[in-house]
């Protein structure tokens, strides 16, 4: 997870302790977000600061609201001393903290003795304690369980256990003896009854905090959450979204990331939080920029964030790139759109080619420019007909023969020339082989898709290597993987919804991540397969082995 240097987090926890403290909402603001920044360790040198401004201003702080800070620590490593600050509460909201929050050890053996007998039975309780913080709890045992006139208790237990109180003495003649107050020992067994029930109401395991399926957030202009109205905040404040995910895959994706360079709102963007906290998995964010309407400046950003549908998870999909999509409804869908977008480029090309008439270059060269994006959004369509016709079993691809040579040489150069234009050069190789024994139309849509999500993202300097042998009894194409995708596993690169951070304006319309998992599944099904190495991406497709159908590729 993105993580500033101490000196930052200094900087903005120097900056929340200066902030002005005069109102109830403002101490109450600052009370939270001193917590959220200390809960993940990120006080530096002002530490003691803000652990002294959190004492000071706990009295202004509702309870309700100091009870969800110690839920927000359940299950995650943070300071003992926010431990410690929590603790000092009452048992009502010390007892998440106590319960939940995860130390070293060593972290609980110190904190014991600073910690009262009821906090002590809180951690008393737990199941996952090392056998030295046991063993220490084991030197407290005869002082916590002491009984020393009423003992107060939770609010979810009975308010006090009372031991009979001593009776007053008679009035008597100072010669007489005073009466003994000691409870006898019915009042003692009834004392220790009630304490067993107690604690073993007190062990009962507390039921699962709910984790809800959206939450709001705001942003600082670095683009880091500062805020969200989230019940747990952990693996939230701190995150970025000015950046895009690194190799563990936590963050969020070019989408958001290059929104936020243009300072522009985006939509169902997708974020990943860590794994096993309460709010880790897979979201999808929406925001719009903030300025300060005084001077314009940009603030950041403020958004909803909401668990992504069936439809359009980010985990890996099984059956195709569009499970959970009907086949026959997505061709429906797929023939309604081919239909009007033909038209469209159909009507441009009579104005670029001056059909209808004479035609001015500006609109000639709109008019090329709408039959280009045209065609791309037509590519588009036709691979999610493909994307289909998969998912629907309806496409044999083990029939025909396709010369492999002649047609990787021929995208090698229709794909190439943008690459080629922003400087990135394309080594091509191919060897005579027999035919490839596929259906024709998908051999040229998995090899275009595979050169296209290449060449698209290869930077300028970069080159790329494109090579057809035989291999295994069949054929084999390899690419050179950019460097842009080095270190992304197979999982991240057949995400659906993975597209690299940039502006990339060759790429698949759909995608990186879809198209190749489009070209992995045309590939399967045509008894092939597509292989993602360290290095480089590996085709892999059968040929014909009849004498009638062997050839000679082309290179």
């Amino acid at each position: 997870m993105p993580r500033g240097s101490a000196l930052r987090y200094d900087d903005m926890l120097a900056t929340l302790l200066r902030q002005p403290l005069d109102t109830r909402a403002a101490r109450v603001t600052a009370w939270r977000q001193a917590v959220d920044m200390l809960a993940q360790g990120r006080g530096g040198t002002l530490t003691d600061h803000a652990f002294d401004m959190l004492r000071h201003l706990r009295g202004d702080v509702p309870a309700e609201v100091r009870r969800e800070a110690a839920g927000s620590i359940v299950g995650r490593s943070v300071p003992a001393s926010l431990v410690r600050l929590f603790a000092e509460e009452p048992p009502a909201i010390a007892a998440p903290a106590l319960a939940g929050a995860r130390l070293a050890p060593e972290e609980w053996v110190a904190l014991l003795p600073d910690l009262g007998p009821t906090a002590r039975g809180f951690v008393r309780n737990r199941r996952d304690l090392a056998p030295s913080v046991v063993q220490a709890l084991e030197a407290f045992g005869a002082h916590d369980l002491a009984l020393d006139g009423p003992v107060s208790l939770p609010a979810e237990a009975p308010a006090e256990i009372p031991v009979a109180p001593p009776a007053e003495p008679p009035v008597a003649p100072a010669a007489d003896p005073v009466p003994d107050p000691t409870p006898g020992p019915a009042q003692i067994s009834e004392v220790l009854g009630r304490i067993e029930a107690f604690r073993a109401r007190r062990s009962e395991p507390p039921p699962a905090p709910t984790v809800p399926d959206s939450f709001r957030f705001e942003t600082d202009g670095m683009g880091e959450i500062v805020w969200t109205d989230a019940p747990f905040r952990g693996g939230l404040i701190g995150e970025t979204i000015a950046r895009a995910a690194g190799r563990d895959g936590v963050g969020v994706d070019g989408h958001a990331a290059g929104a936020f360079r243009r300072r522009a709102p985006f939509r169902d963007a997708r974020l990943a939080l860590e794994e096993g906290a309460p709010f880790g998995g897979a979201w999808r964010i929406s925001a719009v920029p903030a300025f300060d309407e005084a001077s314009g400046r940009f603030t950041g950003y403020r958004g909803v964030a909401r668990r992504p549908r069936a439809d359009e998870s980010a985990e890996p999909l099984d059956g195709g790139a569009f499970a959970g999509f009907h086949p026959d409804s997505l061709r429906q869908l797929v023939h309604e759109l081919r239909t009007p977008i033909n038209a469209i480029i159909g009507f441009a090309e009579l104005i670029e080619r001056q059909l209808l008439g004479p035609a001015g270059s500006n609109y000639r060269e709109r008019a090329g420019e709408i039959v280009g994006e045209g065609q791309r959004l037509l590519d588009a369509v036709e691979d999610l007909d493909a994307a289909a016709k998969m998912a629907g079993r309806r496409w044999t691809l083990d029939e025909g023969a396709v010369e492999g040579a002649a047609l990787v040489t021929r995208l090698a150069d229709e794909i190439g020339a943008p690459a080629r234009a922003r400087g990135v050069t394309l080594t091509v190789e191919t060897a005579a082989l027999p035919p490839i024994a596929a259906d024709p139309p998908a051999v040229e849509r998995m090899i275009a898709r595979l050169l296209q999500s290449v060449l698209a993202v290869a930077a300028p300097g970069e080159t790329m290597a494109l090579t057809l042998r035989a291999a295994d009894g069949g054929a084999e194409l390899s690419v050179t993987r950019p460097a842009l995708l080095s270190g992304r596993d197979e999982r991240t690169l057949l995400d659906p919804g993975y597209a690299p951070d940039g502006d990339w304006p060759d790429a698949p319309l759909l995608g990186l991540g879809f198209a190749l998992r489009l070209v992995r599944n045309l590939a399967s099904g045509a008894r092939g397969a597509l292989d993602i190495q360290p290095d480089r991406f590996r085709l892999r497709l059968p040929v014909r082995r009849d004498s009638a159908g062997a050839g000679t590729g082309r290179g």
